[in-house]
């Protein structure tokens, strides 16, 4: 199982910190690294270009639906991008037919309730497993939801996918089935030790 300390690209630093983009720190583990824009404006590739190299094992959500965008970023020398669930299949599939490294990401509503869980996402997750990529983010927007996500999905869809969790708790939640995790992506800022 792997760990990769999450962050947030704040222009010039990292969040939760702030971490320098350069400080030495963020060398030391796999970094997953968000930006929140959603699905609006450019990616800063310029400055990623001489960033990836530095800072070792990266992978990203750059809050996108185009595949263009996640090849950019595996051409920049990113470990995997996430496209998010709600896009069209074809950006999906035309990301995933150039590499196995796309990952796809749910960001959970705010308000999650059970009627979310069987009317939109298990039947979007169906859908996406015959699609072909094989991993998938769930993203945390409140204390409880991803291990309640989790612990509900169908047993076809469990096995469908690699699970990567990112609860917003910041640390590993409690799970009824933790072998189907391949990976955490937590709270950077904790496990570096906080900003200097």
């Amino acid at each position: 199982m792997e760990t990769w300390a999450r962050f947030v690209w704040n222009g010039d630093s990292l969040l939760p910190g702030p971490f320098a983009l350069d400080d030495v720190r963020l060398s030391s583990r796999p970094l997953h690294i968000e930006f929140r824009r959603n699905g609006r404006g450019g990616l800063p590739l310029d400055a990623l270009r001489i960033l990836i190299p530095s800072w070792g094992k990266v992978q990203f959500d750059p809050d996108g639906f185009s595949h263009r965008e996640v090849m950019d970023l595996l051409l920049l020398g990113a470990e995997r991008v996430c496209i998010d669930i709600w896009a069209s299949d074809k950006e999906i599939e035309l990301g995933h037919a150039v590499t196995e490294r796309v990952l796809l990401r749910e960001r959970l509503p705010t308000e999650l309730n059970a009627l979310y869980l069987t009317d939109e996402l298990f039947p979007r997750l169906k859908e996406l497993s015959h699609l072909g990529p094989g991993g998938i983010l769930l993203v945390g927007r409140k204390k409880g939801d991803v291990g309640f996500v989790h612990d509900r999905l169908p047993r076809d869809i469990l096995a469908s996918f690699d699970w990567w969790l990112a609860p917003d708790e910041g640390n590993e939640v409690p799970l009824k089935n933790r072998g189907s995790v391949t990976g955490w992506v937590l709270d950077g800022s904790r496990l570096e030790g906080g900003s200097q």
